[in-house]
């Protein structure tokens, strides 16, 4: 048997899934015509809904299972469901507390070839405006794990970014009750603080350069996380890179930097690396190509670095 630190993140995540969904009755699968390889023996189950292109009655059809106490997983394209149904994910779930689990697919540009319908760079800063809701970027291969093997804790509802291929950290040291990872140096000197796919482009760099004075923090949980052991960490660095796939607007970066402004922190360099302020028309048949056009890949993060 294939361990999870061999798999795609998506197969763990909804292997763990599948398996709730046929010991209970109670849980429902929705989605918006979006296809999964782990869910496809149980697509014509009548649990498993395929509302097809229309994510506002995919929301509304959530609401009301879950009103009726059942247990909702909805999963799409994040784009799609984000910004499509924001107005039925903030007032038909959010605004009445239901415990569904939105989880959405293709986060960044994890689909290089599908141009800006597909890029999802702006979804969290969207979804962070809705106070009820949780965000958790599964940016590794054991979080996926443990999230979708314990779903049915959330008595809130949440929204999942997951992206694809196999994600699994060198320094494990997740803690889901902190809400990020501080991969540490030998030497403090620098700070890359990032989220999601890039934590492991980061994690790559940083092993293939050899470099020895950086560290790397990668938040995952963007409102539940331990804001004192953050606020201290981000104190005790004075230099910072912020690192993150997403544009500045759209991402995290807004997080950490209310953080830096509400504790007065001041630094000796730093400096945001995050996708363009744009709506990006470029194809790529693969996700790193893409970065390197945009100038956010490895190698101009090892280049960022070195200027810090």
């Amino acid at each position: 048997m294939m361990t999870i630190d061999k798999k795609d993140i998506r197969d763990i995540f909804f292997e763990n899934i599948r398996k709730i969904f046929l010991n209970r009755n109670d849980f429902y699968i929705l989605t918006n015509d979006a296809d999964v390889f782990a869910l496809e023996k149980i697509k014509n189950h009548k649990r498993f809904i395929d509302a097809g292109v229309c994510e506002q009655n995919l929301i509304n059809i959530a609401s009301g299972l879950a009103r009726r106490r059942k247990k909702v997983l909805v999963y799409g394209f994040c784009n799609f469901l984000c910004h499509r149904s924001f107005e039925q994910i903030k007032i038909n779930i959010c605004s009445m507390k239901l415990p569904v689990y939105i989880v959405g697919i293709g986060p960044g540009f994890s689909f290089p070839y599908d141009g800006p319908t597909h890029h999802g760079v702006q979804d969290i800063a969207n979804m962070y405006t809705i106070p009820e809701l949780q965000i958790i970027n599964l940016s590794e291969n054991s979080l996926a794990n443990h999230y979708s093997k314990n779903i049915l804790a959330f008595k809130e509802p949440v929204y999942f970014r997951l992206d694809k291929g196999i994600m699994k950290s060198n320094n494990l040291n997740y803690n889901s009750k902190v809400g990020f990872n501080l991969t540490k140096s030998k030497k403090k000197k620098k700070l890359i603080i990032t989220s999601g796919y890039f934590a492991r482009v980061a994690e790559k760099m940083i092993y293939q350069k050899n470099i020895n004075d950086t560290c790397i923090l990668d938040l995952y949980n963007f409102k539940k996380f331990n804001i004192l052991k953050l606020s201290n960490i981000l104190k005790s660095y004075r230099k910072v890179l912020l690192y993150d796939e997403n544009t500045q607007s759209g991402g995290f970066s807004f997080i950490i930097n209310d953080i830096i402004r509400k504790n007065n922190i001041k630094y000796n360099g730093f400096k945001s690396l995050c996708s363009p302020e744009k709506q990006i028309f470029i194809y790529r048949q693969d996700r790193d190509s893409l970065l390197k056009d945009l100038k956010i890949d490895k190698d101009n993060l090892y280049y960022n670095l070195k200027k810090l």
